[in-house]
């Protein structure tokens, strides 16, 4: 969701933080990018439009949500080939590649990883380039083809540099990749010069530290259980367990420690197994299909090392209905990628009707991304239509969610997120030619009332308020009720002669007084 912390901020600024911290605090990148969003819209500023979209797949990308990945880089995709953004291109590249990579579509995956490095050669983006390539070396990865993965991870390191700092975090990516398949090959030495260029890069003092240090560890670890340096190891293993804690990107944290407990496993370790294993089953809270696999996997070893033979079999049990699950949904994710491809097509196809794109591109500009209703910039156009064609009625409503920001700080901002949107829809169902609503801005919402009685207005707004209690969603943090519930405000004009935004003011002060009675 939007957050008024950033209202000030310029396109720029909002778009050089998210790049600082894409991929080290998601849950800022989104909001951000949900910011972003708003005011490129506002502005008419495409290529804001674009970098939000590109950035927003990054994220749902990173923590695995697919389904809510593929829309926005969709909308990317189409904004950047028509604006020739080849800076933005080369990412939406690399995110259709990783998509089709987890919906185990390795050869759509290989294609799109090949454009974006013929992009980034072009253009001579180092980090760009780099990162095609660490792709492609995935795709290889994945199917333990460790030596042809080795190839493309040595070209992505060769083009990073060691000394600059916006490559550091690319870098260490790519020399853990390499460390990782040298594990996996058994070259013990291949590790130990790996480990000398990350002495360059590791010592870093700014966001990146704490993924660069364990990163470092990691490999350091890979290389000590390799040579049966345990006690070394050990030493390393728990700097590492203290130091996960200070790194926001669980998913990357979960990829590590998946490998430390096979090799926890391989020792015939219980304690630190059992330790590694709770940790994995704390950051894998969110049930995502695939990681809980990886982790029921290590589950499985775990019993048949040290559980009875019960408790084995409840863990192959476990197993086998997750990988049932997993063929269920990989089926509904490559449905949902030919729908992409299909989308994609059609898109195509209409490129050559001006009329339908400039249409298309309205109606995105238009409408908010997380709730699906009327955005801003919308609300100031109907504001300015009804300046030249005036209803001869109109009502101004201002609603807004009690105590929001402390439903966020109690339940987190993806819920958060869940929440706006669950109220979208229900604002959605009161819209119509004469009654439109729009999220004016955070958990702001703004309805406008054309030639509807007062009586109308008021029966609407107890309706909207009536059917977000009856959603139920608990709010500990509400001084108002347990429940997540809403305020409103409104103002009403049958005069001929109107100010807008003086109704707008009016209806912001009734709804600053409602919430005042309620004791907000």
């Amino acid at each position: 969701m939007a957050d008024k912390r950033y209202d000030s901020w310029s396109i720029d600024r909002i778009e050089e933080e998210i790049r600082k911290v894409r991929l080290i605090d998601l849950v800022q990148e989104r909001e951000l990018c949900f910011t972003l969003s708003e005011k490129a819209k506002l502005k008419n500023d495409h290529y804001a439009l674009a970098f939000s979209y590109t950035y927003l797949s990054d994220c749902f990308l990173a923590e695995r949500e697919n389904s809510r990945c593929i829309p926005y880089l969709n909308l990317a995709k189409e904004l950047s080939e028509a604006g020739h953004y080849e800076e933005l291109l080369t990412r939406i590249y690399n995110f259709y590649g990783m998509f089709c990579n987890a919906i185990s579509d390795e050869v759509n995956a290989l294609d799109y990883f090949l454009k974006s490095l013929d992009i980034s050669e072009k253009q001579q983006e180092p980090v760009q380039m780099a990162s095609a390539y660490n792709n492609i070396a995935t795709c290889f990865d994945i199917k333990h083809n460790y030596k042809e993965a080795v190839s493309y991870y040595k070209k992505s390191c060769e083009i990073l540099s060691d000394t600059d700092p916006k490559m550091k975090y690319s870098k260490a990516v790519s020399l853990t990749n390499l460390c990782r398949c040298a594990y996996k090959l058994q070259q013990s030495e291949e590790i130990g010069n790996i480990l000398t260029h990350f002495q360059v890069i590791c010592h870093e003092d700014g966001d990146e530290k704490h993924i660069l240090k364990i990163l470092h560890l990691y490999c350091t670890a890979m290389k000590q259980h390799l040579s049966k340096e345990y006690a070394a190891f050990y030493q390393t293993l728990e700097q590492m367990l203290a130091l996960q804690k200070m790194v926001q990107n669980k998913l990357l944290v979960h990829q590590i420690f998946t490998t430390i407990c096979e090799m926890l496993l391989a020792i015939r370790d219980q304690a630190y197994s059992y330790q590694v294993l709770q940790l994995l089953s704390d950051i894998n809270q969110k049930n995502e299909i695939k990681t809980r696999k990886e982790l029921q996997k290590l589950i499985v070893g775990y019993c048949e090392a040290f559980e009875t033979r019960d408790r084995q079999l409840e863990a192959l049990q476990e197993y086998y209905r997750i990988m049932t699950a997993i063929e269920d949904m990989e089926q509904e994710h490559y449905s949902a990628g030919l729908l992409a491809k299909l989308e994609l097509h059609n898109a195509a196809e209409q490129q050559g009707d001006l009329k339908k794109e400039n249409e298309h591109l309205e109606q995105l500009m238009n409408t908010d991304d997380l709730c699906g209703i009327m955005n801003r910039r919308s609300l100031n156009s109907a504001i300015a239509d009804n300046r030249r064609k005036p209803a001869e009625n109109v009502g101004v409503a201002m609603l807004d969610i009690d105590y929001f920001k402390e439903y966020n700080d109690t339940y987190g901002h993806q819920k958060g997120d869940m929440a706006l949107m669950a109220i979208g829809k229900i604002l959605h169902t009161v819209s119509s030619e004469k009654i439109r609503v729009y999220r004016y801005g955070g958990d702001e919402f703004t309805i406008l009332f054309l030639d509807q009685n007062e009586e109308r207005i008021r029966e609407v707004l107890e309706r909207i308020e009536r059917e977000i209690q009856e959603l139920e969603i608990p709010h500990t943090g509400s001084k108002t009720s347990g429940k997540l519930s809403v305020s409103y405000g409104y103002a009403y004009t049958e005069k001929a002669e109107r100010n807008m935004e003086q109704l707008l003011n009016e209806a912001d002060s009734c709804l600053y007084e409602v919430k005042k009675k309620r004791g907000h």
